[in-house]
């Protein structure tokens, strides 16, 4: 994927997937529609030790502003959704974070967040609370676009690169969770040998995992 100039996106991925993939990429990821676990232990959110981990890749989480990712179903306000950007800029940086909001996707957003036209509420909040114009810069387009040309970037430094031929064994990630990769890469053992029923390609497993 960082070949082919994709762009990853690992906020319906496994914390194990998530973490092999951060190893892996040489190129920034991006969590499109997540929230911090630390503020709210939901499975969609992202936890401290990922966050660290994408400080280091350069990529960013955008924040996810529904009820159920933010304050774990309960009540929410504007105050709850601004909880998230302080806690991953304190993990990750400012420079990791973007809005993710999820408006198309789900039902119940917090009071003063119900649509997009609210947006400016979230950043006075913000700014309420010491951030910056030029890190909310960032937040609202910044981030983002560096993100985008930095996956531009690496897709051309790898053009002279041939396609992965590593494979994983389907007993690697023979469990309840299809998108819970077992091990980083395969044994040993498996590479060098090809059997359509036993294995797949890396690159191609990843892309089930992540997409799926």
């Amino acid at each position: 994927m960082n070949r082919l100039g994709m762009m990853i996106d690992l906020s319906h991925s496994s914390v194990s997937t998530a973490r092999a993939v951060l190893l892996i990429s040489r190129a920034p990821v991006i969590f499109s529609h997540s929230s911090a676990s630390a503020v709210c232990n939901n499975p969609r959110n992202v936890p401290d030790d990922l966050l660290q981990l994408l400080k280091k890749n350069g990529g960013i989480v955008m924040v996810n502003l529904y009820n159920r990712f933010v304050a774990c179903g309960k009540k929410a306000n504007i105050a709850t959704v601004a909880d998230h950007f302080d806690h991953i800029k304190k993990i990750a940086g400012s420079e990791s974070i973007g809005i993710g909001g999820d408006y198309d996707g789900a039902r119940g957003f917090p009071e003063g967040l119900e649509d997009v036209s609210k947006y400016p509420a979230l950043i006075q909040e913000l700014l309420q609370r010491d951030w910056t114009e030029h890190e909310l810069a960032g937040v609202l387009r910044g981030n983002f676009l560096r993100v985008f040309e930095q996956v531009e970037r690496v897709r051309d430094e790898l053009q002279a690169e041939p396609a992965s031929e590593k494979e994983i064994s389907l007993k690697e990630v023979d469990n309840p969770c299809r998108s819970n990769l077992r091990t980083l890469l395969p044994s040993s053992g498996s590479l060098g040998r090809h059997h359509p029923s036993a294995s797949l390609p890396l690159p191609f497993l990843l892309f089930l995992l992540i997409v799926f």
